[in-house]
């Protein structure tokens, strides 16, 4: 019944990730599509959950959030990046970052007003902006840097850009963005009078020493920026779409008013527990750990992919690492998933101006998975 759904959302059809894990369960194949991890949250997490289920906490939060998490973000924004962020005025908890993303667009959007996409992006961002009544205009990079054009970005910001979206670090390429690249995006808002949307559902989550820059953090972005993250990354955690939102006063009042009637609140005990989780993480080594983790698991998989008939890319964060196939990554997926049984996404689908572009053959693989998952692909991919 799809000529039921309104014409302007027909092109982008079924999620990639759906279509692609479909196929993994009806192949047997090890899942390196869906960023999904295979291994269970941290303890300290499912216990505060426990506890927040039977301490009676089975109604409605305040529609802006748990206190307790709002309260925790703040003091995570302080401890982590040195930014000041008032816990009643500038937080407002979501139901998951998705949720952050496309409040934040149906606020600030009118019918007509253009987003700027960076791609490769992921699928939400240019579905949420035209569903918001936006009009997508896209700024492509490309294998195996995925260098941000600022040239290019420039000539894409107009007087009819209304919002900017960016990721960092960025789903599919692993890359971060550049001090420079953050200064030149908050100088080309604050000349077009536009905004920032920064999602850094991944912030916890870069290699080899190279730090996460907050959007946010330069002054050129700070008072026109909407910074968005979660558990789901952070805490493994990507079932409890507990995420939020972190902006100046009159941004977050936008976001609260749509957010309020579209969701209300995110669920009130795993509220709790994400606020208790992420005051224990900024006390110990929680992240340290994580990094660690992390970088074993993508080590492994780099591993495994060298000797393909694949160029390889590093990344500098998130869990992924993108490749390049000469040849058509739609296909090569389906073959991968059928001859050896292991599941990756055609990196194509990250792009949306014209797929046949800088899209065409890059094929993304997902490391959060447990070490033994890994290596099994490994020998999948080799001996298959």
């Amino acid at each position: 019944m799809t000529e039921l759904l309104r014409p302007s959302l027909r092109g982008f059809g079924t999620s990639i990730f759906s279509t692609v894990t479909e196929q993994a369960n009806a192949a047997g194949a090890i899942n390196l599509a869906q960023g999904f991890p295979d291994f269970e949250p941290p303890d300290a997490l499912v216990n505060a959950a426990s506890e927040a289920l039977h301490a009676g906490l089975h109604q409605y939060a305040p529609s802006i959030g748990d206190p307790v998490l709002r309260e925790a973000i703040a003091g995570h924004q302080k401890a982590a990046y040195g930014l000041d962020v008032d816990p009643v005025t500038d937080v407002t908890v979501t139901a998951g970052a998705s949720e952050a993303i496309t409040a934040t667009l149906l606020a600030l959007l009118e019918p007509g007003d253009e987003v700027v996409l960076v791609e490769p992006c992921y699928d939400l961002y240019p579905y949420a902006v035209v569903a918001a009544g936006g009009v997508p205009v896209y700024v492509p990079t490309s294998f195996p840097d995925f260098a941000l054009d600022l040239d290019r970005l420039a000539a894409a910001v107009t007087d009819r850009t209304r919002v900017i979206i960016v990721n960092t670090p960025t789903n599919p390429t692993g890359q971060l963005l550049s001090a420079a690249e953050i200064r030149a995006l908050g100088e080309l808002a604050d000349r077009h009078d536009a905004y920032l949307i920064s999602d850094e559902v991944y912030e916890h989550l870069t290699y080899d020493g190279t730090p996460h820059l907050p959007v946010a953090a330069d002054e050129a972005c700070r008072d026109r920026t909407v910074t968005v993250s979660s558990v789901s990354k952070t805490f493994s955690a990507t079932g409890w779409r507990i995420g939020w939102a972190v902006a100046p006063p009159a941004l977050s009042a936008a976001v609260r008013s749509v957010h309020q009637f579209v969701t209300f609140t995110a669920p009130t005990p795993l509220q709790r527990a994400a606020g208790v989780m992420i005051d224990q993480a900024g006390t110990g080594d929680y992240y340290a750990t994580l990094t660690a983790e992390y970088t074993e698991r993508r080590d492994i998989l780099l591993a495994a992919l060298d000797g393909l008939d694949l160029e390889i890319g590093r990344p500098a964060g998130t869990y992924f690492v993108m490749t390049r196939y000469d040849g058509d990554d739609v296909g090569y997926v389906r073959d991968l998933i059928a001859t050896r049984r292991v599941a990756a996404i055609p990196g194509s689908a990250f792009y949306y101006d014209g797929r046949t572009g800088p899209g065409r053959g890059l094929v993304r693989f997902a490391f959060c998975k447990r070490a033994e998952t890994l290596r099994a692909a490994g020998e999948r991919l080799r001996h298959s």
